[in-house]
């Protein structure tokens, strides 16, 4: 849900371009850490493969959830969002979105994946862990919706800019209104979509934790 159904060529460049440069210096860290993890590398896979899955599960209305907050709680921050990238390159090459895409949908998905396994660690074992990764998850997938309606805006921008200059040179231009046909449209598919993803956030972690309560302990 947090990510965008958009072909290649929709994107300004600056924006898509930008998106790859700051995703591959986070994937970058990611596997530098990963190194000195390795018996994490079955699970980041696990956790791309069940994310893949999910994503290509239709629950309606365009609504589908990727487990990326979880993937963060569960790996940590960067190796979160290592398992998210993985998940979207296969995607992608499903044809489930443009491949100049791929590096700003990491940063939206992936967002979920490096807040919540911050906040997951920084609220403390003392809280309990199902409120944990309510909270974590939960704040995530908002920031995530956030950053989703910022670039869609900043491509609106840059789009009706394009159709302006268009329309300069004698081309027959348009307005573009994205946010204010954005926001009626989204809301209600993202309460759907917060309310599935941290349902089955929870039910994960709950049996997780009832089969391999070491997953969680420390932490």
């Amino acid at each position: 849900m947090s990510h965008l159904h958009i072909s290649d060529g929709i994107l300004p460049w600056w924006l898509w371009i930008g998106g790859m440069v700051c995703t591959g210096l986070l994937t970058l860290l990611a596997l530098l850490k990963l190194r000195k993890q390795r018996r994490l590398l079955s699970q980041v896979a696990i956790m791309a493969a069940l994310g893949l899955a999910a994503m290509n599960i239709p629950l309606g209305l365009l609504v589908h959830i990727n487990l990326s907050a979880l993937a963060g709680i569960l790996l940590g921050p960067l190796n979160g969002f290592l398992a998210t990238f993985i998940m979207l390159v296969f995607n992608a090459l499903i044809g489930h979105g443009g491949l100049t895409v791929l590096g700003v949908n990491a940063l939206l998905v992936g967002s979920e994946a490096l807040v919540a396994g911050a906040l997951f660690r920084g609220l403390g074992a003392d809280k309990g862990l199902l409120p944990r990764v309510a909270v974590s998850v939960l704040i995530a997938l908002v920031v995530s919706s956030l950053l989703v309606v910022a670039v869609t805006g900043a491509a609106g921008l840059g789009l009706e800019a394009l159709a302006h200059q268009h329309e300069e040179h004698g081309g027959e231009g348009h307005e573009t209104v994205f946010l204010k046909t954005l926001l009626p449209l989204y809301a209600p598919l993202l309460a759907i979509w917060v309310a599935v993803e941290l349902g089955v956030s929870l039910l994960v972690t709950a049996y997780i934790n009832k089969v391999r309560g070491d997953v969680f302990a420390g932490r």
